[in-house]
């Protein structure tokens, strides 16, 4: 749960990406705010989702506040929701927490050789991890009831796990679905709609083990490479296995939300529903196949053929095409610094240099030219349709 979520701007209109921005502005504020500038390196957009979950279950009107300017606001002023409402206090939180058990997962990568030794990278972690726990524990409240401690003990077993011969990949993936159920779970407690509670729980756990997957997915080729350890490789489940999960987890999830009593869900439905459906189909034709069932066994080069009707990208260099993989640890962390602690990730396409990897802007997403109401193929005649298209070949 670090990121998974990239909201379409086919599925936001101007009010709601207006509201979307104000969650983001309003949680990178409060962790600049309470903890520092250094702290907004860990907003993701799981995070800022998990604001937008509190607020539509609340009847009660959202806090906001007014913020200065900002370069990514053109330098304008904003209203943004404000850093002591429930949901940015939650998702502040929960954000510290998950970035300090990534970094203490890479400590243990490293003493454990689950990961290319490095001891620059082993001893920022450490030293990062440290200050991120404190914190994470910092409103006490709130870290009560997202139960901090107990999370972050439950997801320092992974690497131990990790290490363990002939461990399979539903035991790989529980410390992450149970910490992203505990933090679904405690938006209905801060919220105050309680029966909500036991199946934000369920869609939680779904979401973890679905975030889990697909970055097992995404670094199936790297891990390969430099011998690092990924679940998928480990228990010699393929590429496309791991994607049918990860679409019958979305459909569970999209199952399980109609349960939910929810005051405005107009926001939460594009950004979790819409944005599950939409990382499980971009990963879907990215590392080919379309239906359940694709041939596909592990991550493939792209269609090198290029639509005539398709807007083009900047080309951005590989490694070893102007960025050598083999890059100084201050040759990779000063860019990284200066795209996110000056907040362009948000807002643009970005490559980051410590995972080598291009991304799209928090605010836009990862959407291809054809996503606009379109649903996945082989997965929009179970249950609810999630679209109007003919993509699918379906009567639904």
């Amino acid at each position: 749960m670090f990121g998974l979520l990239s909201p379409c701007r086919h599925t936001l209109d101007d009010d709601l990406l207006e509201q979307w921005r104000a969650h983001m502005c309003g949680l990178c504020v409060s962790l600049r705010d309470g903890h520092g500038q250094a702290s907004r390196l860990t907003t993701n957009t799981d995070a800022i989702m998990v604001s937008v979950l509190t607020a539509a279950q609340s009847p009660a009107p959202t806090a906001t506040t007014g913020v200065g300017r900002c370069p990514l606001r053109g330098m304008r002023t904003a209203t943004v929701v404000a850093a002591d409402d429930p949901g940015i206090r939650l998702a502040t939180t929960a954000s510290l927490t998950l970035a300090a058990a990534k970094a203490a997962d890479v400590v243990d990568e490293q003493r454990l050789s689950l990961a290319p030794r490095s001891r620059v990278r082993s001893a920022a972690a450490s030293v990062a991890g440290k200050r991120l726990r404190g914190h994470a524990a910092g409103d006490r409240d709130i870290a009560g009831t997202l139960g901090v401690d107990d999370m972050l003990r439950e997801l320092s077993g992974q690497a131990p796990l990790e290490a363990r011969p002939g461990t399979d990949l539903d035991a790989l993936t529980h410390a992450s679905a149970e910490a992203a159920s505990r933090v679904f779970a405690a938006t209905a407690d801060v919220a105050g709609v309680h029966q909500n509670r036991e199946a934000l729980a369920d869609i939680g756990y779904d979401f973890g083990r679905l975030a889990h997957l697909l970055d097992a997915v995404d670094d199936y080729d790297s891990d390969t490479r430099d011998g690092s350890f990924n679940p998928l490789r480990a228990t010699g489940t393929e590429v496309a296995t791991a994607l049918d999960d990860c679409r019958r987890l979305v459909r569970a999830i999209r199952r399980r939300y109609r349960d939910l009593d929810l005051a405005d869900d107009r926001l939460l439905r594009a950004v979790l529903i819409d944005g599950v459906r939409q990382a499980v189909s971009s990963r879907t034709h990215r590392f080919g196949g379309c239906a359940s069932g694709s041939s596909a066994a592990s991550p493939t080069a792209p269609d090198t053929q290029t639509d005539p009707d398709t807007p083009l990208k900047r080309e951005v260099p590989a490694p070893g095409r102007g960025l050598p993989p083999d890059r100084r640890f201050h040759e990779r962390i000063l860019p990284f610094i200066g795209v996110s602690c000056t907040g362009y990730a948000c807002c643009a396409d970005h490559w980051n240099h410590c995972t080598d990897e291009w991304k799209p802007a928090w605010c836009n997403g990862d959407c291809s030219p054809d996503c606009g109401n379109c649903c996945e193929c082989g997965d929009c005649c179970d249950d609810d349709c999630c679209c109007d298209c003919d993509c699918c070949g379906c009567d639904c």
